[in-house]
């Protein structure tokens, strides 16, 4: 819990917070992270619109200067460790005659930054609380580690440029793969990608000649970048939004997705079935929903609720993919 361990370092480092310091939020991972800090002066770098809109809403700046030097710079690490340094360094070129101050869940791979980076640089503080840790260091009284970078990128299949810290960074994810062998390829007009990540589905939608134009959707920023780099068709769209919240401008004749299950890496199957009511509210009457999922989550019984017609189309052990037509959201008064 961030804000267990940041009332204990306020207790050690008595003086960190004095004064109307400026400061760097890096990557906060829920409202409340921002509860003790001004927003008159603190910027926040998030990759995530629905922290983003929100806190934009309360009047923090969410789109901080290319160069911004602040007094102290915050930075909650994800568990992707390629990702956790690319956030230091990103806190580190943000406050370099200030402070960083790096907090994360052991569980989460916190400890084993910690030891790197100490080998290069000498902690202020250290501290534990929480399951997890926090730690303060000023970047001018020592360096990073040389392969601590900002900006780095992977291919996977020598084809699909992705970065740190996106869902599935090193390799074609096994239910997204499985999902495009049931694809029909005579899927035709206008359709989205529902968590579109890095591209992979899009990237064989954009090549369907009986496509018109496709709604890339995702949360994330980085993902969308990434996407956007392997789909080069005028075809798409590529929308940073919350698939839940977002309303199709017209509705769609298809969508496909493979709906995330976790929230803050705890299972939220509650996520999923969203997900499948927000596709059933953007396809037209006789739309259709092609998804894939682990095999055990149960979503049968609320794509009963929102679709007239569903059936398992192919699977295998670990997971099944699924092809839902007529929604019953839609009102007969739309095409």
């Amino acid at each position: 819990m961030f804000d267990k361990r940041l009332s204990v370092l306020k207790e050690n480092f008595p003086g960190l917070f004095i004064g109307n310091k400026s400061v760097c939020f890096i990557n906060p991972r829920d409202l409340t992270d921002l509860d003790h800090f001004n927003i008159h002066n603190t910027v926040v770098f998030t990759d995530d619109i629905r922290i983003y809109s929100q806190l934009s809403v309360f009047g923090y700046n969410c789109e901080p200067e290319a160069n911004l030097d602040v007094d102290i710079s915050i930075v909650l690490l994800p568990k992707s460790k390629e990702l956790a340094r690319e956030l230091v360094f990103m806190g580190f070129m943000t406050s370099p005659e200030g402070f960083v101050v790096i907090d994360g869940d052991k569980k989460d791979g916190i400890i084993s930054i910690i030891k790197e980076l100490e080998k290069e640089i000498c902690y202020e503080v250290k501290l534990s609380k929480a399951h997890g840790k926090i730690a303060v260091f000023r970047p001018a009284n020592g360096n990073l580690p040389s392969n601590w970078k900002a900006n780095q990128s992977n291919k996977v299949n020598n084809e699909f440029i992705t970065v740190p810290g996106v869902f599935s960074a090193d390799h074609v994810d096994p239910a997204s793969e499985l999902l495009k062998k049931y694809l029909p390829n005579n899927l035709k007009g206008s359709g989205a990608d529902f968590g579109v990540g890095w591209g992979f589905l899009t990237k064989y939608l954009e090549n369907l000649d009986t496509i018109d134009n496709i709604y890339a959707i995702d949360v994330s920023k980085r993902a969308l970048a990434c996407a956007a780099k392997n789909c080069v068709t005028s075809k798409v769209q590529f929308i940073w939004n919350d698939v839940l919240k977002w309303k199709s401008p017209k509705l769609l004749d298809f969508i496909v997705m493979n709906p995330p299950f976790h929230t803050h890496g705890k299972i939220d199957i509650a996520l999923g079935e969203k997900f499948i009511i927000s596709a059933a509210n953007n396809l037209v009457k006789n739309g259709s929903l092609h998804m894939v999922s682990n095999r055990h989550l149960p979503y049968e019984n609320i794509i009963s609720k929102h679709f007239k017609e569903w059936k398992e189309i192919g699977g295998n052990n670990k997971f099944k993919v699924i092809l839902a037509e007529k929604p019953l959201a839609v009102s007969k008064k739309n095409p």
